[in-house]
């Protein structure tokens, strides 16, 4: 096993639906764009990640749509929609466009405190480590999100280094904790 993501079945990853007990990591629709469009606009949910523009347009998430289409298709990516009783509360997602594997996820603010994103990420990482040869998922946070460095811990992932990352939201460098998991700390936290 490599660090790069690599998938070991076209079968399994092209259009997965992954379920958890409250949630289904689904592709994003033509119907969700319209609460993407809603809870990622939030500054308070964009100033979390770096490369999503505030305020956030139905052409900002149709473009997302489109180029989320065609990485999955080209097996580069897998990003996916958080979904509650079918309405999309976030996203979630695995990316190799540098030779590895980087992880994130969001929430809208709404459902925050609640589980979700912990859910949802040992749902997502547990088909993650099933369908890809990788040894090792990266990952992190912007400094000042503490809650979301808890759900990466929760879910196994060590801090291993920072520096300095730009926020599109923010329209500057920040601070940047980085993390990682590997399969065999996963592992042995999920059996």
């Amino acid at each position: 096993m490599g660090s790069k993501c690599r998938s070991r079945t076209t079968e399994s990853v092209s259009r997965p639906v992954i379920r958890s007990p409250r949630l289904e990591l689904r592709i994003t629709e033509a119907e969700d764009i319209a609460r993407l469009v809603a809870q990622i606009s939030d500054f308070e949910v964009a100033k979390t990640l770096a490369r999503v523009p505030c305020p956030y347009r139905e052409a900002d998430a149709e473009a997302f749509r489109s180029a989320a289409s065609a990485a999955m298709a080209l097996g580069l990516d897998l990003p996916l929609t958080i979904a509650l009783d079918g309405e999309l509360i976030g996203g979630i997602g695995l990316t190799d466009i540098r030779g590895g594997c980087d992880f994130g996820y969001w929430l809208g603010r709404d459902y925050w405190g609640k589980g979700y994103a912990s859910e949802a990420g040992r749902a997502f990482l547990d088909h993650a480590f099933e369908n890809y040869d990788t040894a090792i998922i990266r990952s992190g946070v912007f400094i000042g999100n503490d809650a979301s460095l808890r759900v990466q811990e929760k879910l196994g992932f060590e801090v291993v280094g920072r520096r300095m990352v730009h926020c599109l939201a923010r329209g500057r460098v920040i601070e940047h904790i980085d993390t990682m998991l590997t399969r065999e700390r996963f592992t042995s936290l999920t059996s």
